[in-house]
Order: structure tokens, then C-alpha cells, then sequence
């Protein structure tokens, strides 16, 4: 699912709840050949989570999907860089327990006459039932 926002404030610190915490980044030059580079760097920095194959699987498509769009959306608006973001509960052992996830995705540090903005996606992975 993707919603929309319109943040003015990119720091991760002022986010609604500080029941969160950044598992992994990843910042991707737009126009480079990111879905090879999504899927190895995403892979890696969700392993520790043990998650299930199809999934993990879901989640990369749809960072992969999320890249694609804003590369496509950068003839409307230039962006400079997408910046994928992990988010995981502060307490997030799951053995046994079924995870969901979402994404949202914004434009970073829009202002008025700058030449490029940033896009950025910020997944959010929760264990269901907590």
C-alpha cells in the first residue's frame, strides 16, 4: 500500500511514535540500475529478521516497484536521489509470528527553487497483532 505524504521535516527523529527504530538504508542515485542493487542491499539488511521467503520477496518487489515510479516521476519533478529507509518495532523478535509491512513515500526537503528533491521511501515492518 502506498500512501502519499507531504512532510516539510525529513528527520527520521520526529516521527509519531518512538516505537520505532532504522533497521537499514539505502540511497540510490536516480536513473542507476537499482532493482539488482534494491534486492542484494534489502536482502542483507533484512536477513536478521529470519523472515519468511515470499514475504521478503514482497517487500523487495515492492521497493523495486516504489524505485521504479519515482524514476518514472522524475521527468514531472527532478530528484536527485531515492532513499530507502527500514523501519522495525524497537522490540521485534517474532519466532513463530506472522509480519505485515508498509510503505509510505515523500519528497524529501522540498523548497522552493531547489533544482533537485530527494524521494524517499520509508518501509515500515510490524509484527501483526502487536
Amino acid at each position: 500500500m502506498t500512501l502519499p505524504v507531504n512532510m516539510t521535516d525529513s528527520s527520521h527523529n520526529n516521527f509519531p511514535s518512538n516505537d520505532w527504530q532504522i533497521l537499514g538504508e539505502l540511497e540510490l542515485s536516480i536513473g542507476s540500475s537499482a532493482a539488482g542493487l534494491i534486492h542484494a542491499r534489502l536482502s542483507r539488511t533484512l536477513e536478521p529478521l529470519d523472515l519468511h521467503t515470499d514475504f521478503l520477496n514482497k517487500i523487495l518487489v515492492s521497493a523495486q516497484d516504489a524505485a521504479v515510479r519515482a524514476s518514472q516521476a522524475e521527468t514531472v519533478m527532478k530528484f536527485g536521489h531515492i532513499h530507502i529507509s527500514i523501519f522495525v518495532p524497537h522490540e521485534h523478535a517474532s519466532k513463530g509470528k506472522t509480519w505485515g509491512f508498509f510503505h509510505i513515500e515523500r519528497i524529501e526537503n522540498p523548497s522552493e527553487g531547489a533544482a533537485t528533491q530527494d524521494h524517499a521511501i520509508d518501509f515500515y515492518l510490524y509484527v501483526e497483532g502487536e
